[in-house]
């Protein structure tokens, strides 16, 4: 977990999330970097991600979780239980992207997943 408030926090997870890249692990990392406020369908996402995917040369798998704004909703006790329906989006290569290209790489990630949320609406 990363204190977003936290220099020294972001620094220490991006840092183990590099040394578990090198290891050959794969990490999962929600780039969205918190809970958007009910009124925000789907919020800008950080960068880190997409640079130590290209850093590493690993692809992105985009994960679109589709039931999440209503099992899990921003106002307390309001959620409801039930299933949550995922989507695995088809990879999207890194393979050649430079270290300038990780803003490309969120803008593409981000476009597949709000297009898949937004199709379910």
């Amino acid at each position: 977990m990363v204190d977003r408030s936290s220099l020294e926090s972001r620094k220490a997870v991006f840092l183990e999330a590099q040394k578990r890249l090198k290891l050959g692990l794969s990490i999962c990392i929600f780039p969205e970097g918190g809970v958007p406020k009910s009124s925000v369908f789907l919020d800008h996402f950080k960068h880190g991600a997409f640079k130590l995917a290209i850093d590493h040369q690993i692809p992105i798998v985009p994960l679109s979780f589709l039931d999440n704004k209503k099992r899990f909703s921003y106002t307390f006790f309001s959620g409801i239980p039930g299933r949550v329906r995922a989507v695995i989006h088809p990879f999207i290569e890194t393979n050649g992207l430079a270290s300038s290209d990780f803003e490309l790489l969120n803008k593409k990630a981000r476009h597949i997943i709000l297009t898949s949320l937004k199709q379910q609406m």
